[in-house]
């Protein structure tokens, strides 16, 4: 599958200020997610579970061949939550699932970037609606997901290859968080804020022109993964030191 031109840059206001782009998901969408509802309705009573939808559905730039729904369950104290979901809609698509005690989601300061993520792009499918509550999202240190753990996962991610063996995954989580981490590099100078691979690696391939060809392999890999070991492990060596350069200046600037 070719990388597509889907998804956008957003921009934030004069202070830093990010729109609520989180949008109920379209039919298709729609039917899946009530599978997956009525899985925790038949478990759960009354209002012990908030269900989010967040990543690119919610965002309205998914494409359905390499899509997966990602989740934020909140839960209180005695809730059942259900170890796996699946829909019968689409079987075999991917569930991607956090489960967050509610009460630590709305103060711990952990919880910090989901707050800002849902606020930005998340959609509440049932439940009670905290995202509306949630401070506007704005640009700031939270923004930096992936690189400021840079160092972490691209030492582990071999050790997950020979663990896991899901080798797709594993290279379509490793090449989404390069092409994201570089992006993340460049927030603050265009004040604009992306989760899409598209927007991200185009963003990025422009900063680092040098490692333009191999920046936008990392991003075609990310939407095609391959299970050849070599050639993932070629593109994270190239990258690789620019990502710890970036990860080592970012850690900089917090101290300052």
């Amino acid at each position: 599958m070719a990388l597509r031109p889907i998804g956008r840059l957003v921009h934030a206001n004069s202070r830093g200020e990010l729109p609520r782009i989180g949008r109920p998901p379209h039919a298709t969408w729609s039917m899946l997610l009530r599978d997956i509802v009525d899985q925790f309705q038949r478990e759960n009573a009354g209002d012990q579970v908030s269900i989010a939808l967040r990543g690119s559905v919610a965002r309205g730039a998914a494409v359905s061949e390499t899509a997966d729904l990602d989740l934020v369950v909140l839960f209180d104290d005695g809730a059942v939550l259900p170890d796996t979901l699946r829909s019968d809609v689409l079987p075999n698509m991917p569930i991607e699932k956090s489960y967050v005690p509610r009460r630590e989601f709305l103060t711990d300061d952990k919880w910090r970037w989901m707050r800002f993520t849902l606020a930005h792009n998340g959609h509440t499918i049932w439940g009670t609606d905290h995202l509306a509550d949630l401070p506007e999202p704005h640009l700031g240190a939270h923004c930096y997901a992936h690189l400021r753990n840079a160092d972490e996962w691209l030492e582990h991610w071999q050790v997950f290859w020979d663990r896991d063996k899901d080798y797709h995954a594993i290279c379509m989580w490793l090449m989404k968080r390069i092409v994201r981490s570089l992006f993340e590099s460049q927030i603050m100078r265009l004040n604009a804020y992306s989760r899409d691979i598209y927007p991200c690696s185009t963003v990025a391939a422009e900063a680092f022109p040098d490692l333009g060809s191999i920046i936008l392999g990392a991003a075609q890999l990310a939407v095609s993964p391959t299970d050849n070991r070599n050639r993932i492990a070629e593109v994270t060596a190239r990258l690789s030191p620019t990502l710890l350069s970036l990860q080592a200046e970012f850690e900089k600037r917090l101290l300052i």
